[in-house]
């Protein structure tokens, strides 16, 4: 499916590469899908290694919705080397859902981030109608849409988090890795990060805040408890999102790019390559007035040290 035509129309036609290849040197993804996946992508994970390693990145944080893929990741990089490739875990039904077990193996692992729920989080299924991303086919027929009858929540009805959150936020205090907030709702964000916090996380990532419309108020909220957003360029390529560019320079300018990453959510076979959309999304941002530097403290700097590389 085509990006929005309000997008291409309106701002993505006045995009020109003014800034070349080169300023992709030291970029690290931290948001990128490949196969193996119960979706159809274009690309496997060595395949967007070799790409990102000879584009010059510095390195690529896969995300599976479906599995582990924390352990796969070892092996990627023992075939393609000279760039960092790290996996982790997302608490979908496949691997229990809230499962602190799961985390705690795919920390052994080597996951450097745990994501909460997203697709088959309450709010996501509730967002979009169905515990699925609309856009994308399932490479064989499933049953999941009859199975997954409820989302999940990460609080209880008393507004605490739940026990076995508690035990999740502790496994990733212990290890030193990135918190992710999956596509929980707004509340259950704002009580992820306090209870995080409290837990002693010290990297906590806001993942695409921006595509669930959330104002840039709260966005600015949840950087002044702790946390890092993570704006990427998928939200206003995808019709599904509905998300202007003005809108991320506008979080960015507000929250502070010394709070925030530019990540990509690529991966799809209907969207630009993860490292033609990176480079895309730094032009965009460099028009849109956001300065060299910052653009490059966001792809580069900022995810390494999030990633506890720098």
């Amino acid at each position: 499916m085509r990006a929005d035509p309000r997008v291409s129309k309106q701002e993505a036609s006045e995009h020109e590469l003014s800034i070349g290849g080169g300023f992709l040197e030291g970029v690290f993804d931290l948001h990128v899908h490949a196969a193996p996946c119960i979706y159809e992508r274009p690309f496997d994970e060595i395949d967007l290694a070799r790409k990102a390693r000879d584009s010059g990145y510095g390195g690529i944080l896969s995300k599976c919705h479906h599995a582990i893929n924390a352990d796969r990741a070892q092996l990627v990089r023992k075939i393609v080397d000279d760039i960092e490739v790290f996996g982790g875990i997302v608490l979908n039904y496949p691997v229990g859902g809230l499962n602190p077990s799961a985390v705690e193996a795919a920390l052994q692992f080597g996951a450097k981030e745990v994501w909460f729920p997203t697709m088959h989080a309450a709010h996501h299924i509730k967002f979009f109608g169905e515990p699925e991303w609309p856009l994308l086919k399932r490479r064989k027929a499933s049953k999941d849409k009859a199975r997954v009858n409820k989302g999940i929540f990460v609080m209880n009805e008393d507004g605490d988090l739940k026990p076995e959150v508690y035990e999740i936020l502790d496994l990733i205090a212990a290890s030193d890795v990135v918190l992710g907030t999956g596509h929980l709702s707004r509340e259950e964000v704002y009580a992820l990060i306090k209870g995080a916090r409290r837990s002693g996380v010290r990297r906590i990532l806001v993942t695409h805040p921006e595509a669930f419309h959330w104002s840039v108020e709260d966005m600015v909220r949840m950087a002044d408890l702790g946390a890092v957003l993570e704006l990427c360029v998928n939200s206003y390529l995808t019709q599904a999102y509905h998300v202007s560019i003005k809108s991320l320079v506008e979080a960015i300018r507000k929250a502070g790019a010394s709070r925030t990453v530019m990540a990509t959510d690529l991966g799809q076979v209907y969207n630009p390559h993860p490292v033609d959309g990176m480079l895309r999304f730094i032009n965009d941002m460099v028009r849109y007035g956001i300065s060299e530097k910052e653009v490059a403290y966001m792809t580069k700097d900022h995810p390494a040290k999030l990633l506890g590389l720098s």
